[in-house]
């Protein structure tokens, strides 16, 4: 078969897996009485979030590349993943935090967006956004709970309480308090590339004059890196 017919398969298999979430989420939001998307707009819709994907990710539609990128991991059935991140923007003075909040099929349950003063380091700021996550599930009242981040300090100190005097020392010592109420929890290490999610909401905070908070319906932003993530 030429290639170029290969290509053109995958990605018309692509926008129809989009498109069959988009008319997943429309008749959920019908049942719940919410304005919906003409489905004569469907097929467009999941085209150019494809598009959208593809320019961010800057992933050529040719031959794939020897080295697959990794991918977010869905939990073990009944539990939950939660992945968080930080994001700096100095030229604006802040900071952004993103929450990402999905169950064992991969299905998005909640995510929250929000910004903050640039007042701290790095480090600072990714335990701040652990500790969001954290407060978020505890709110929403799930107990089996796997915490992801991709600071390598920062999980490491939650995992051996390393912080000591450190400027995070105290954020980290609440997450580890807070955290011993769920009935299951754990904060393993993820690569950048399997925190694209959160990633996202922490960049988009700055658009945010406060925090942002999505249940059941993820935010347009994040939709196609919802669809790409889950393997």
């Amino acid at each position: 078969m030429d290639r170029s017919y290969a290509v053109k398969d995958d990605y018309r298999k692509e926008v129809f897996s989009i498109a069959a979430y988009l008319l997943w989420n429309r008749r959920n939001a019908l049942r719940l009485g919410r304005p919906v998307q003409p489905t004569n707009q469907i097929l467009s819709t999941a085209g150019n979030l494809l598009q959208d994907f593809l320019a961010v990710q800057q992933i050529d539609t040719g031959p794939p590349p020897a080295t697959i990128r990794p991918h977010w991991n869905k939990p073990d059935i009944n539990y939950h993943k939660v992945n968080f991140d930080a994001a700096t923007f100095k030229d604006h003075h802040l900071a952004g935090i993103g929450v990402v909040v999905r169950d064992w099929r991969g299905e998005f349950v909640g995510a929250v967006s929000s910004s903050m003063p640039l007042t701290h380091s790095a480090a600072d700021m990714e335990a701040l956004a652990c500790r969001k996550a954290v407060e978020f599930v505890a709110e929403i009242g799930l107990q089996r709970v796997v915490f992801e981040g991709d600071s390598a300090m920062v999980i490491n100190a939650l995992n051996h309480n390393t912080a000591g005097l450190s400027s995070y020392g105290v954020v980290i010592e609440d997450i580890r308090n807070q955290a011993s109420m769920f009935q299951f929890v754990i904060f393993p290490h993820t690569s950048r590339s399997c925190n694209c999610v959160a990633d996202a909401l922490a960049k988009q905070a700055r658009d945010y004059r406060s925090a942002r908070v999505w249940f059941n319906f993820p935010p347009e932003v994040i939709v196609s890196l919802l669809m790409f993530d889950v393997h």
